[in-house]
């Protein structure tokens, strides 16, 4: 454990600049304007908000049991079972702050409506791949949940036509082929800005029309990365369908929760909570208990698939830390710098 986390955790986090308002029910160890910050919080409960006093709140928290909202892209039990593994446990660890219960937003919706929904409050937390629009509108856990993963693509091509895709050697050739990606999906921006030709599908319920597009040979394939791409074919067990066993697209690109912009109490509980599993090692576990990810590693090491690398021009820039699992200290560092911690004034880039 380095010492500036291990200050916040064994010391409580004596002091938190504005948007820091993690820390420990110890009324007598912190300044008043810190107090008011933790403890002053608006308590949303049966959609009322309840303003609390700095001291009522503590001895309420054992007595009210709140409620976030994560909204999700599909109504599925094996869609985001590792995401929403991640944040509950993210919350549990941290259970000193109160009992915080996760409900699913009931509607299933695009990327597009679940940032709409956390913009105008039916939602409190998404998880989508970053963007500089996205980060301005939202607040950011910058944690690459998927350890950068989500910008290694391979292509799911039409079973049939999957022998096109062996002849080609280069980037360029690659880009003469025609794509399908979601309409409202960072992934298509970037795409389009290195020189891909990609045609734009709406929402639909597990991609299936973008997929369609792949059986009827409307388009060449469907980049899909490798975190969700063997789920993907799963799910249709469609012969129809195979993953092309020649390129690795990559480009920087990581998912992160995204929190509403006034709940930013919630969102260093997160970042605690997670500096919290990377410390204790649950976190890998979490990441490793998938299958799917056990799978992702074999195509993101498969000697034979030539590595296209492009650029990812919607983000900030790429991160050091993004794979925590052989970068613990960085990622926390990171962590710990976003929750406003004094000491850790650094370039977590360099």
């Amino acid at each position: 454990m380095n010492r500036p986390t291990a200050f916040i955790i064994a010391n409580l986090m004596a002091c938190a600049i504005a948007l820091s308002v993690v820390c420990y029910p110890s009324n007598a160890f912190y300044p008043e304007s810190v107090q008011s910050a933790v403890n002053g919080a608006a308590i949303e409960v049966n959609n009322e908000t309840v303003n609390e006093t700095p001291n009522d709140s503590l001895n309420k928290k054992d007595a009210i049991a709140d409620t976030v909202v994560l909204a999700r892209a599909f109504a599925n039990d094996d869609f985001g079972k590792y995401q929403i593994a991640v944040l509950s446990r993210a919350l549990e660890v941290t259970s000193e702050f109160g009992e915080l219960n996760i409900s699913l937003h009931p509607q299933p919706m695009s990327q597009s409506r679940q940032m709409r929904s956390l913009l105008e409050g039916s939602a409190d937390i998404m998880w989508s791949v970053t963007s500089k629009s996205r980060e301005r509108k939202l607040t950011p856990i910058r944690l690459p949940l998927l350890r950068g993963y989500s910008g290694h693509r391979v292509i799911v091509v039409n079973t049939e036509e999957k022998a096109q895709f062996d002849g080609i050697t280069s980037l360029e050739s690659l880009k003469e082929k025609q794509f399908v990606q979601g309409a409202d999906w960072p992934d298509l921006k970037i795409l389009k800005a290195n020189g891909f030709g990609v045609v734009s599908e709406d929402w639909s319920t597990w991609f299936r029309s973008m997929y369609l597009l792949v059986e009827r040979n409307v388009v060449d394939g469907f980049p899909r990365n490798i975190i969700e791409v063997h789920s993907d074919i799963q799910h249709f067990d469609n012969n129809e369908l195979a993953i092309d066993k020649n390129h690795l697209i990559t480009y920087p690109n990581y998912e992160y929760f995204f929190v509403r912009s006034d709940k930013q109490q919630l969102a260093n509980r997160i970042r605690l909570g997670l500096i919290r599993l990377i410390q204790s090692g649950e976190l890998e576990e979490i990441f490793y208990s998938i299958d799917t990810h056990l799978l992702a590693n074999d195509l993101l090491n498969d000697p034979k698939r030539q590595v296209h690398e492009l650029n990812n021009p919607l983000i900030p820039g790429p991160l050091n830390y993004a794979d925590w699992v052989k970068t613990p200290q960085l990622a926390v560092k990171a962590i710990e710098l976003e929750m406003g911690y004094p000491s850790l004034a650094i370039d977590v880039n360099d």
